[in-house]
């Protein structure tokens, strides 16, 4: 809706709502009675530049239109009307003493409101006293005071409709708005329909201070508007707590409104400077609650940074005693591997005779030396291939290369460990070419041990099957064993440093730990995975993906 539409409409209203009330003042007024001048100053707000000056004229017109229609003089219409569009310029220029929209935030804007409405009402009554005394008014006094008193409640009334607010949380739910509201209504009426002492009057601003406190400001304000369109009716009218029947005193006529007119001035004011208070101090606790908030949050933020801080620093920590370890245990290693090369070397020459013949009890000495030598050498070897694992020192030399002849290799390697074992061994491999990127030697290890492993927890008269096959972009190596199988709860660590399986414990089956954390180690430098499937006593199987 357009700003000169809203004008229009706010203009007839204005006309509308002066011949509701109007029609039933005293035939002897002069004045203005309760019509609602200070709608002026509403409507006038909607329009700008030249088409307010336009507006201005029409409004002029209008009104004193209205009102001698309604049987007020010619000229003392005409002086309403264009004192009401002064008084409404000049209330607009003290509200807007400050840059930007008009606003209704503090007490200190409803201070302006006041002003500007009293200076407003003085234009107006001095206007329309001074064309009283030309004309001939029997009681110019009182046609002055009437007219300040109504234009100063009209103006306190509609100004702060148009005025921006508080955006704040209502307290008040639906159900107390709607119980507020039927209580209002309620008692307005029935104060104002009967016969009733001022005194009651005030439990209409009770229930309009309720709203103040509780309701938004623009709620209130509309609640007002609706308290003045009741009591203004059933006053003119002669019923209520201020009408002439009820208070007795002998008023001129344009003062018979006297005192509904400071009754609505009264609650204007106080329940829009109760609204704002009640505004302010909920928006300062808003801001608190915020402030406190935030406050927590950061608190909490920091402890959260710290915290972080903490773990970067113990992860570094770990890294470097993980660092430590590595070239420790590489050290060392290297630093064994020669002088066990040499036992095992010397122990064969004496298997060998090459000292001279052995007797039963030393060559069976001499041979468990050998195994146990080689044990030790195949630890420091799985020991320094995952140290060069873990530091990159061991690179993959990728070339292309056909998987069946590496497992025909490590076939090879693993048959004389099948005799002593009583394991059988099945090899499923393909008739055609299975190529991938990557270093024949490292991949035989990982059969090697796969199968090894196999072996070793596979009781007598067991098998043991290797296949190897395409699948689509990858090669698959599966080794899979008919041996105690592994427990579900060591799964998940079967390829963890040094990791002994509850089975290879309860069994004493010999190992390092490390087998299947080199093979994994091997297998993912070649951009694949190892997935593992276990069933106590009925078997294990190990799936090798290598992309092609």
């Amino acid at each position: 809706m357009s700003g000169a539409l809203r004008a229009v409409l706010l203009l007839l209203a204005a006309s509308l709502l002066g011949a509701l009330t109007h029609g039933q003042t005293s035939e002897e007024a002069a004045g203005l009675g309760l019509y609602p001048l200070g709608l002026l100053a509403v409507a006038l707000l909607q329009v700008h530049g030249t088409a307010r000056r336009w507006f201005g004229i029409a409004a002029v017109v209008t009104t004193s239109a209205s009102l001698w229609i309604l049987g007020v003089s010619f000229p003392l219409s005409l002086a309403f009307a264009v004192a009401g569009i002064l008084s409404a310029g000049l209330a607009l220029r003290i509200l807007r003493a400050t840059s930007g929209p008009l606003r209704m935030r503090t007490e200190s804007d409803l201070v302006r409101v006041v002003v500007a409405a009293v200076l407003g009402g003085v234009i107006v009554a001095v206007i329309a006293g001074v064309v009283g005394l030309l004309t001939g008014v029997e009681e110019p006094t009182a046609l002055l005071v009437s007219s300040f008193i109504n234009q100063t409640a009209s103006l306190v009334l509609w100004l702060p409709l148009v005025m921006r607010h508080h955006e704040y949380t209502v307290l008040a739910g639906l159900p107390e708005r709607i119980v507020q509201w039927c209580l209002l209504v309620g008692f307005t009426m029935l104060i104002f329909s009967t016969t009733s002492t001022p005194e009651f009057a005030y439990v209409v601003l009770a229930i309009l201070g309720w709203a103040g406190l509780r309701l938004s400001l623009i709620e209130t304000l509309v609640q007002l508007i609706v308290v003045r369109l009741i009591t203004t009716i059933f006053t003119a009218r002669d019923s209520g707590p201020f009408a002439f029947s009820t208070h007795g005193r002998d008023l001129p006529p344009d003062l018979e409104t006297l005192y509904v007119q400071v009754f609505l001035i009264t609650c204007s004011v106080t329940v829009v400077a109760l609204s704002l208070s009640a505004a302010r101090t909920r928006a300062d606790g808003e801001r608190e609650a915020y402030a406190t908030a935030d406050k927590v949050a950061e608190n909490k933020l920091n402890t959260v940074f710290e915290e972080l801080e903490a773990e970067r620093h113990a992860l570094e920590e770990m890294r470097e005693v993980d660092r430590v370890k590595d070239a420790f245990v590489s050290t060392v290693s290297h630093e064994l591997r020669t002088p066990i090369t040499n036992i095992i070397g010397y122990t064969e020459m004496l298997e060998d005779g090459d000292f001279g013949g052995l007797s039963p009890d030393q060559s069976e000495a001499t041979i468990r030396i050998g195994d146990n030598g080689r044990r030790l050498l195949s630890l420091i070897d799985d020991l320094l291939d995952l140290s060069r694992l873990r530091s990159a020192e061991m690179e993959i030399m990728r070339t292309p290369l056909d998987l069946v002849p590496v497992v025909r290799a490590a076939e090879q390697a693993i048959l004389p460990r099948l005799r002593p074992a009583q394991v059988s061994l099945e090899m499923d491999l393909p008739t055609y070419q299975v190529v991938v990127q990557g270093e024949a030697e490292k991949l035989e290890r990982v059969l090697l041990n796969l199968m090894s492993n196999a072996v070793k927890f596979t009781p007598p008269l067991g098998r043991v099957t290797v296949r190897l096959a395409r699948e689509g972009a990858w090669a698959i190596i599966e080794v899979a064993d008919t041996g105690y199988g592994i427990g579900e709860e060591d799964l998940d660590r079967l390829f963890s440093q040094f990791f002994r399986s509850k089975v290879a414990a309860e069994r004493h089956i010999q190992g390092t730990g490390l087998g299947l954390s080199i093979v994994r180690s091997i297998v993912e430098a070649h951009g694949g995975q190892v997935e593992v499937a276990s069933t106590l006593d009925v078997g294990t199987t190990f799936r090798v993906y290598l992309p092609c």
